[in-house]
């Protein structure tokens, strides 16, 4: 992995580490302050911005694992 790769994926890494953790906090206050919940609807942009972290950080993941692999395969011949 180059040393780009890396930054990149340390830059993902925190951005989502963060999204998780603001949209659980927001998650975990609307649940608890029902009064300023009418309708769940911070509940439910609480959960949209955690799982959409997750998505992030998953399909980067998920690029950087099938980069890798092609790598490994490229001088090989079939």
């Amino acid at each position: 992995m180059t040393t780009e790769q890396m930054k990149v994926l340390s830059f993902i890494r925190y951005f989502s580490g963060a999204g998780c953790a603001i949209g659980a906090g927001i998650f975990l206050v609307s649940l608890f302050a029902g009064s300023l919940n009418d309708g769940f609807m911070m509940s439910i942009v609480g959960a949209t911005i955690l799982v959409s972290s997750m998505w992030v950080f998953g399909i980067w993941l998920v690029f950087v694992l099938i980069e890798k692999v092609g790598s490994r395969y490229e001088n090989e011949e079939i």
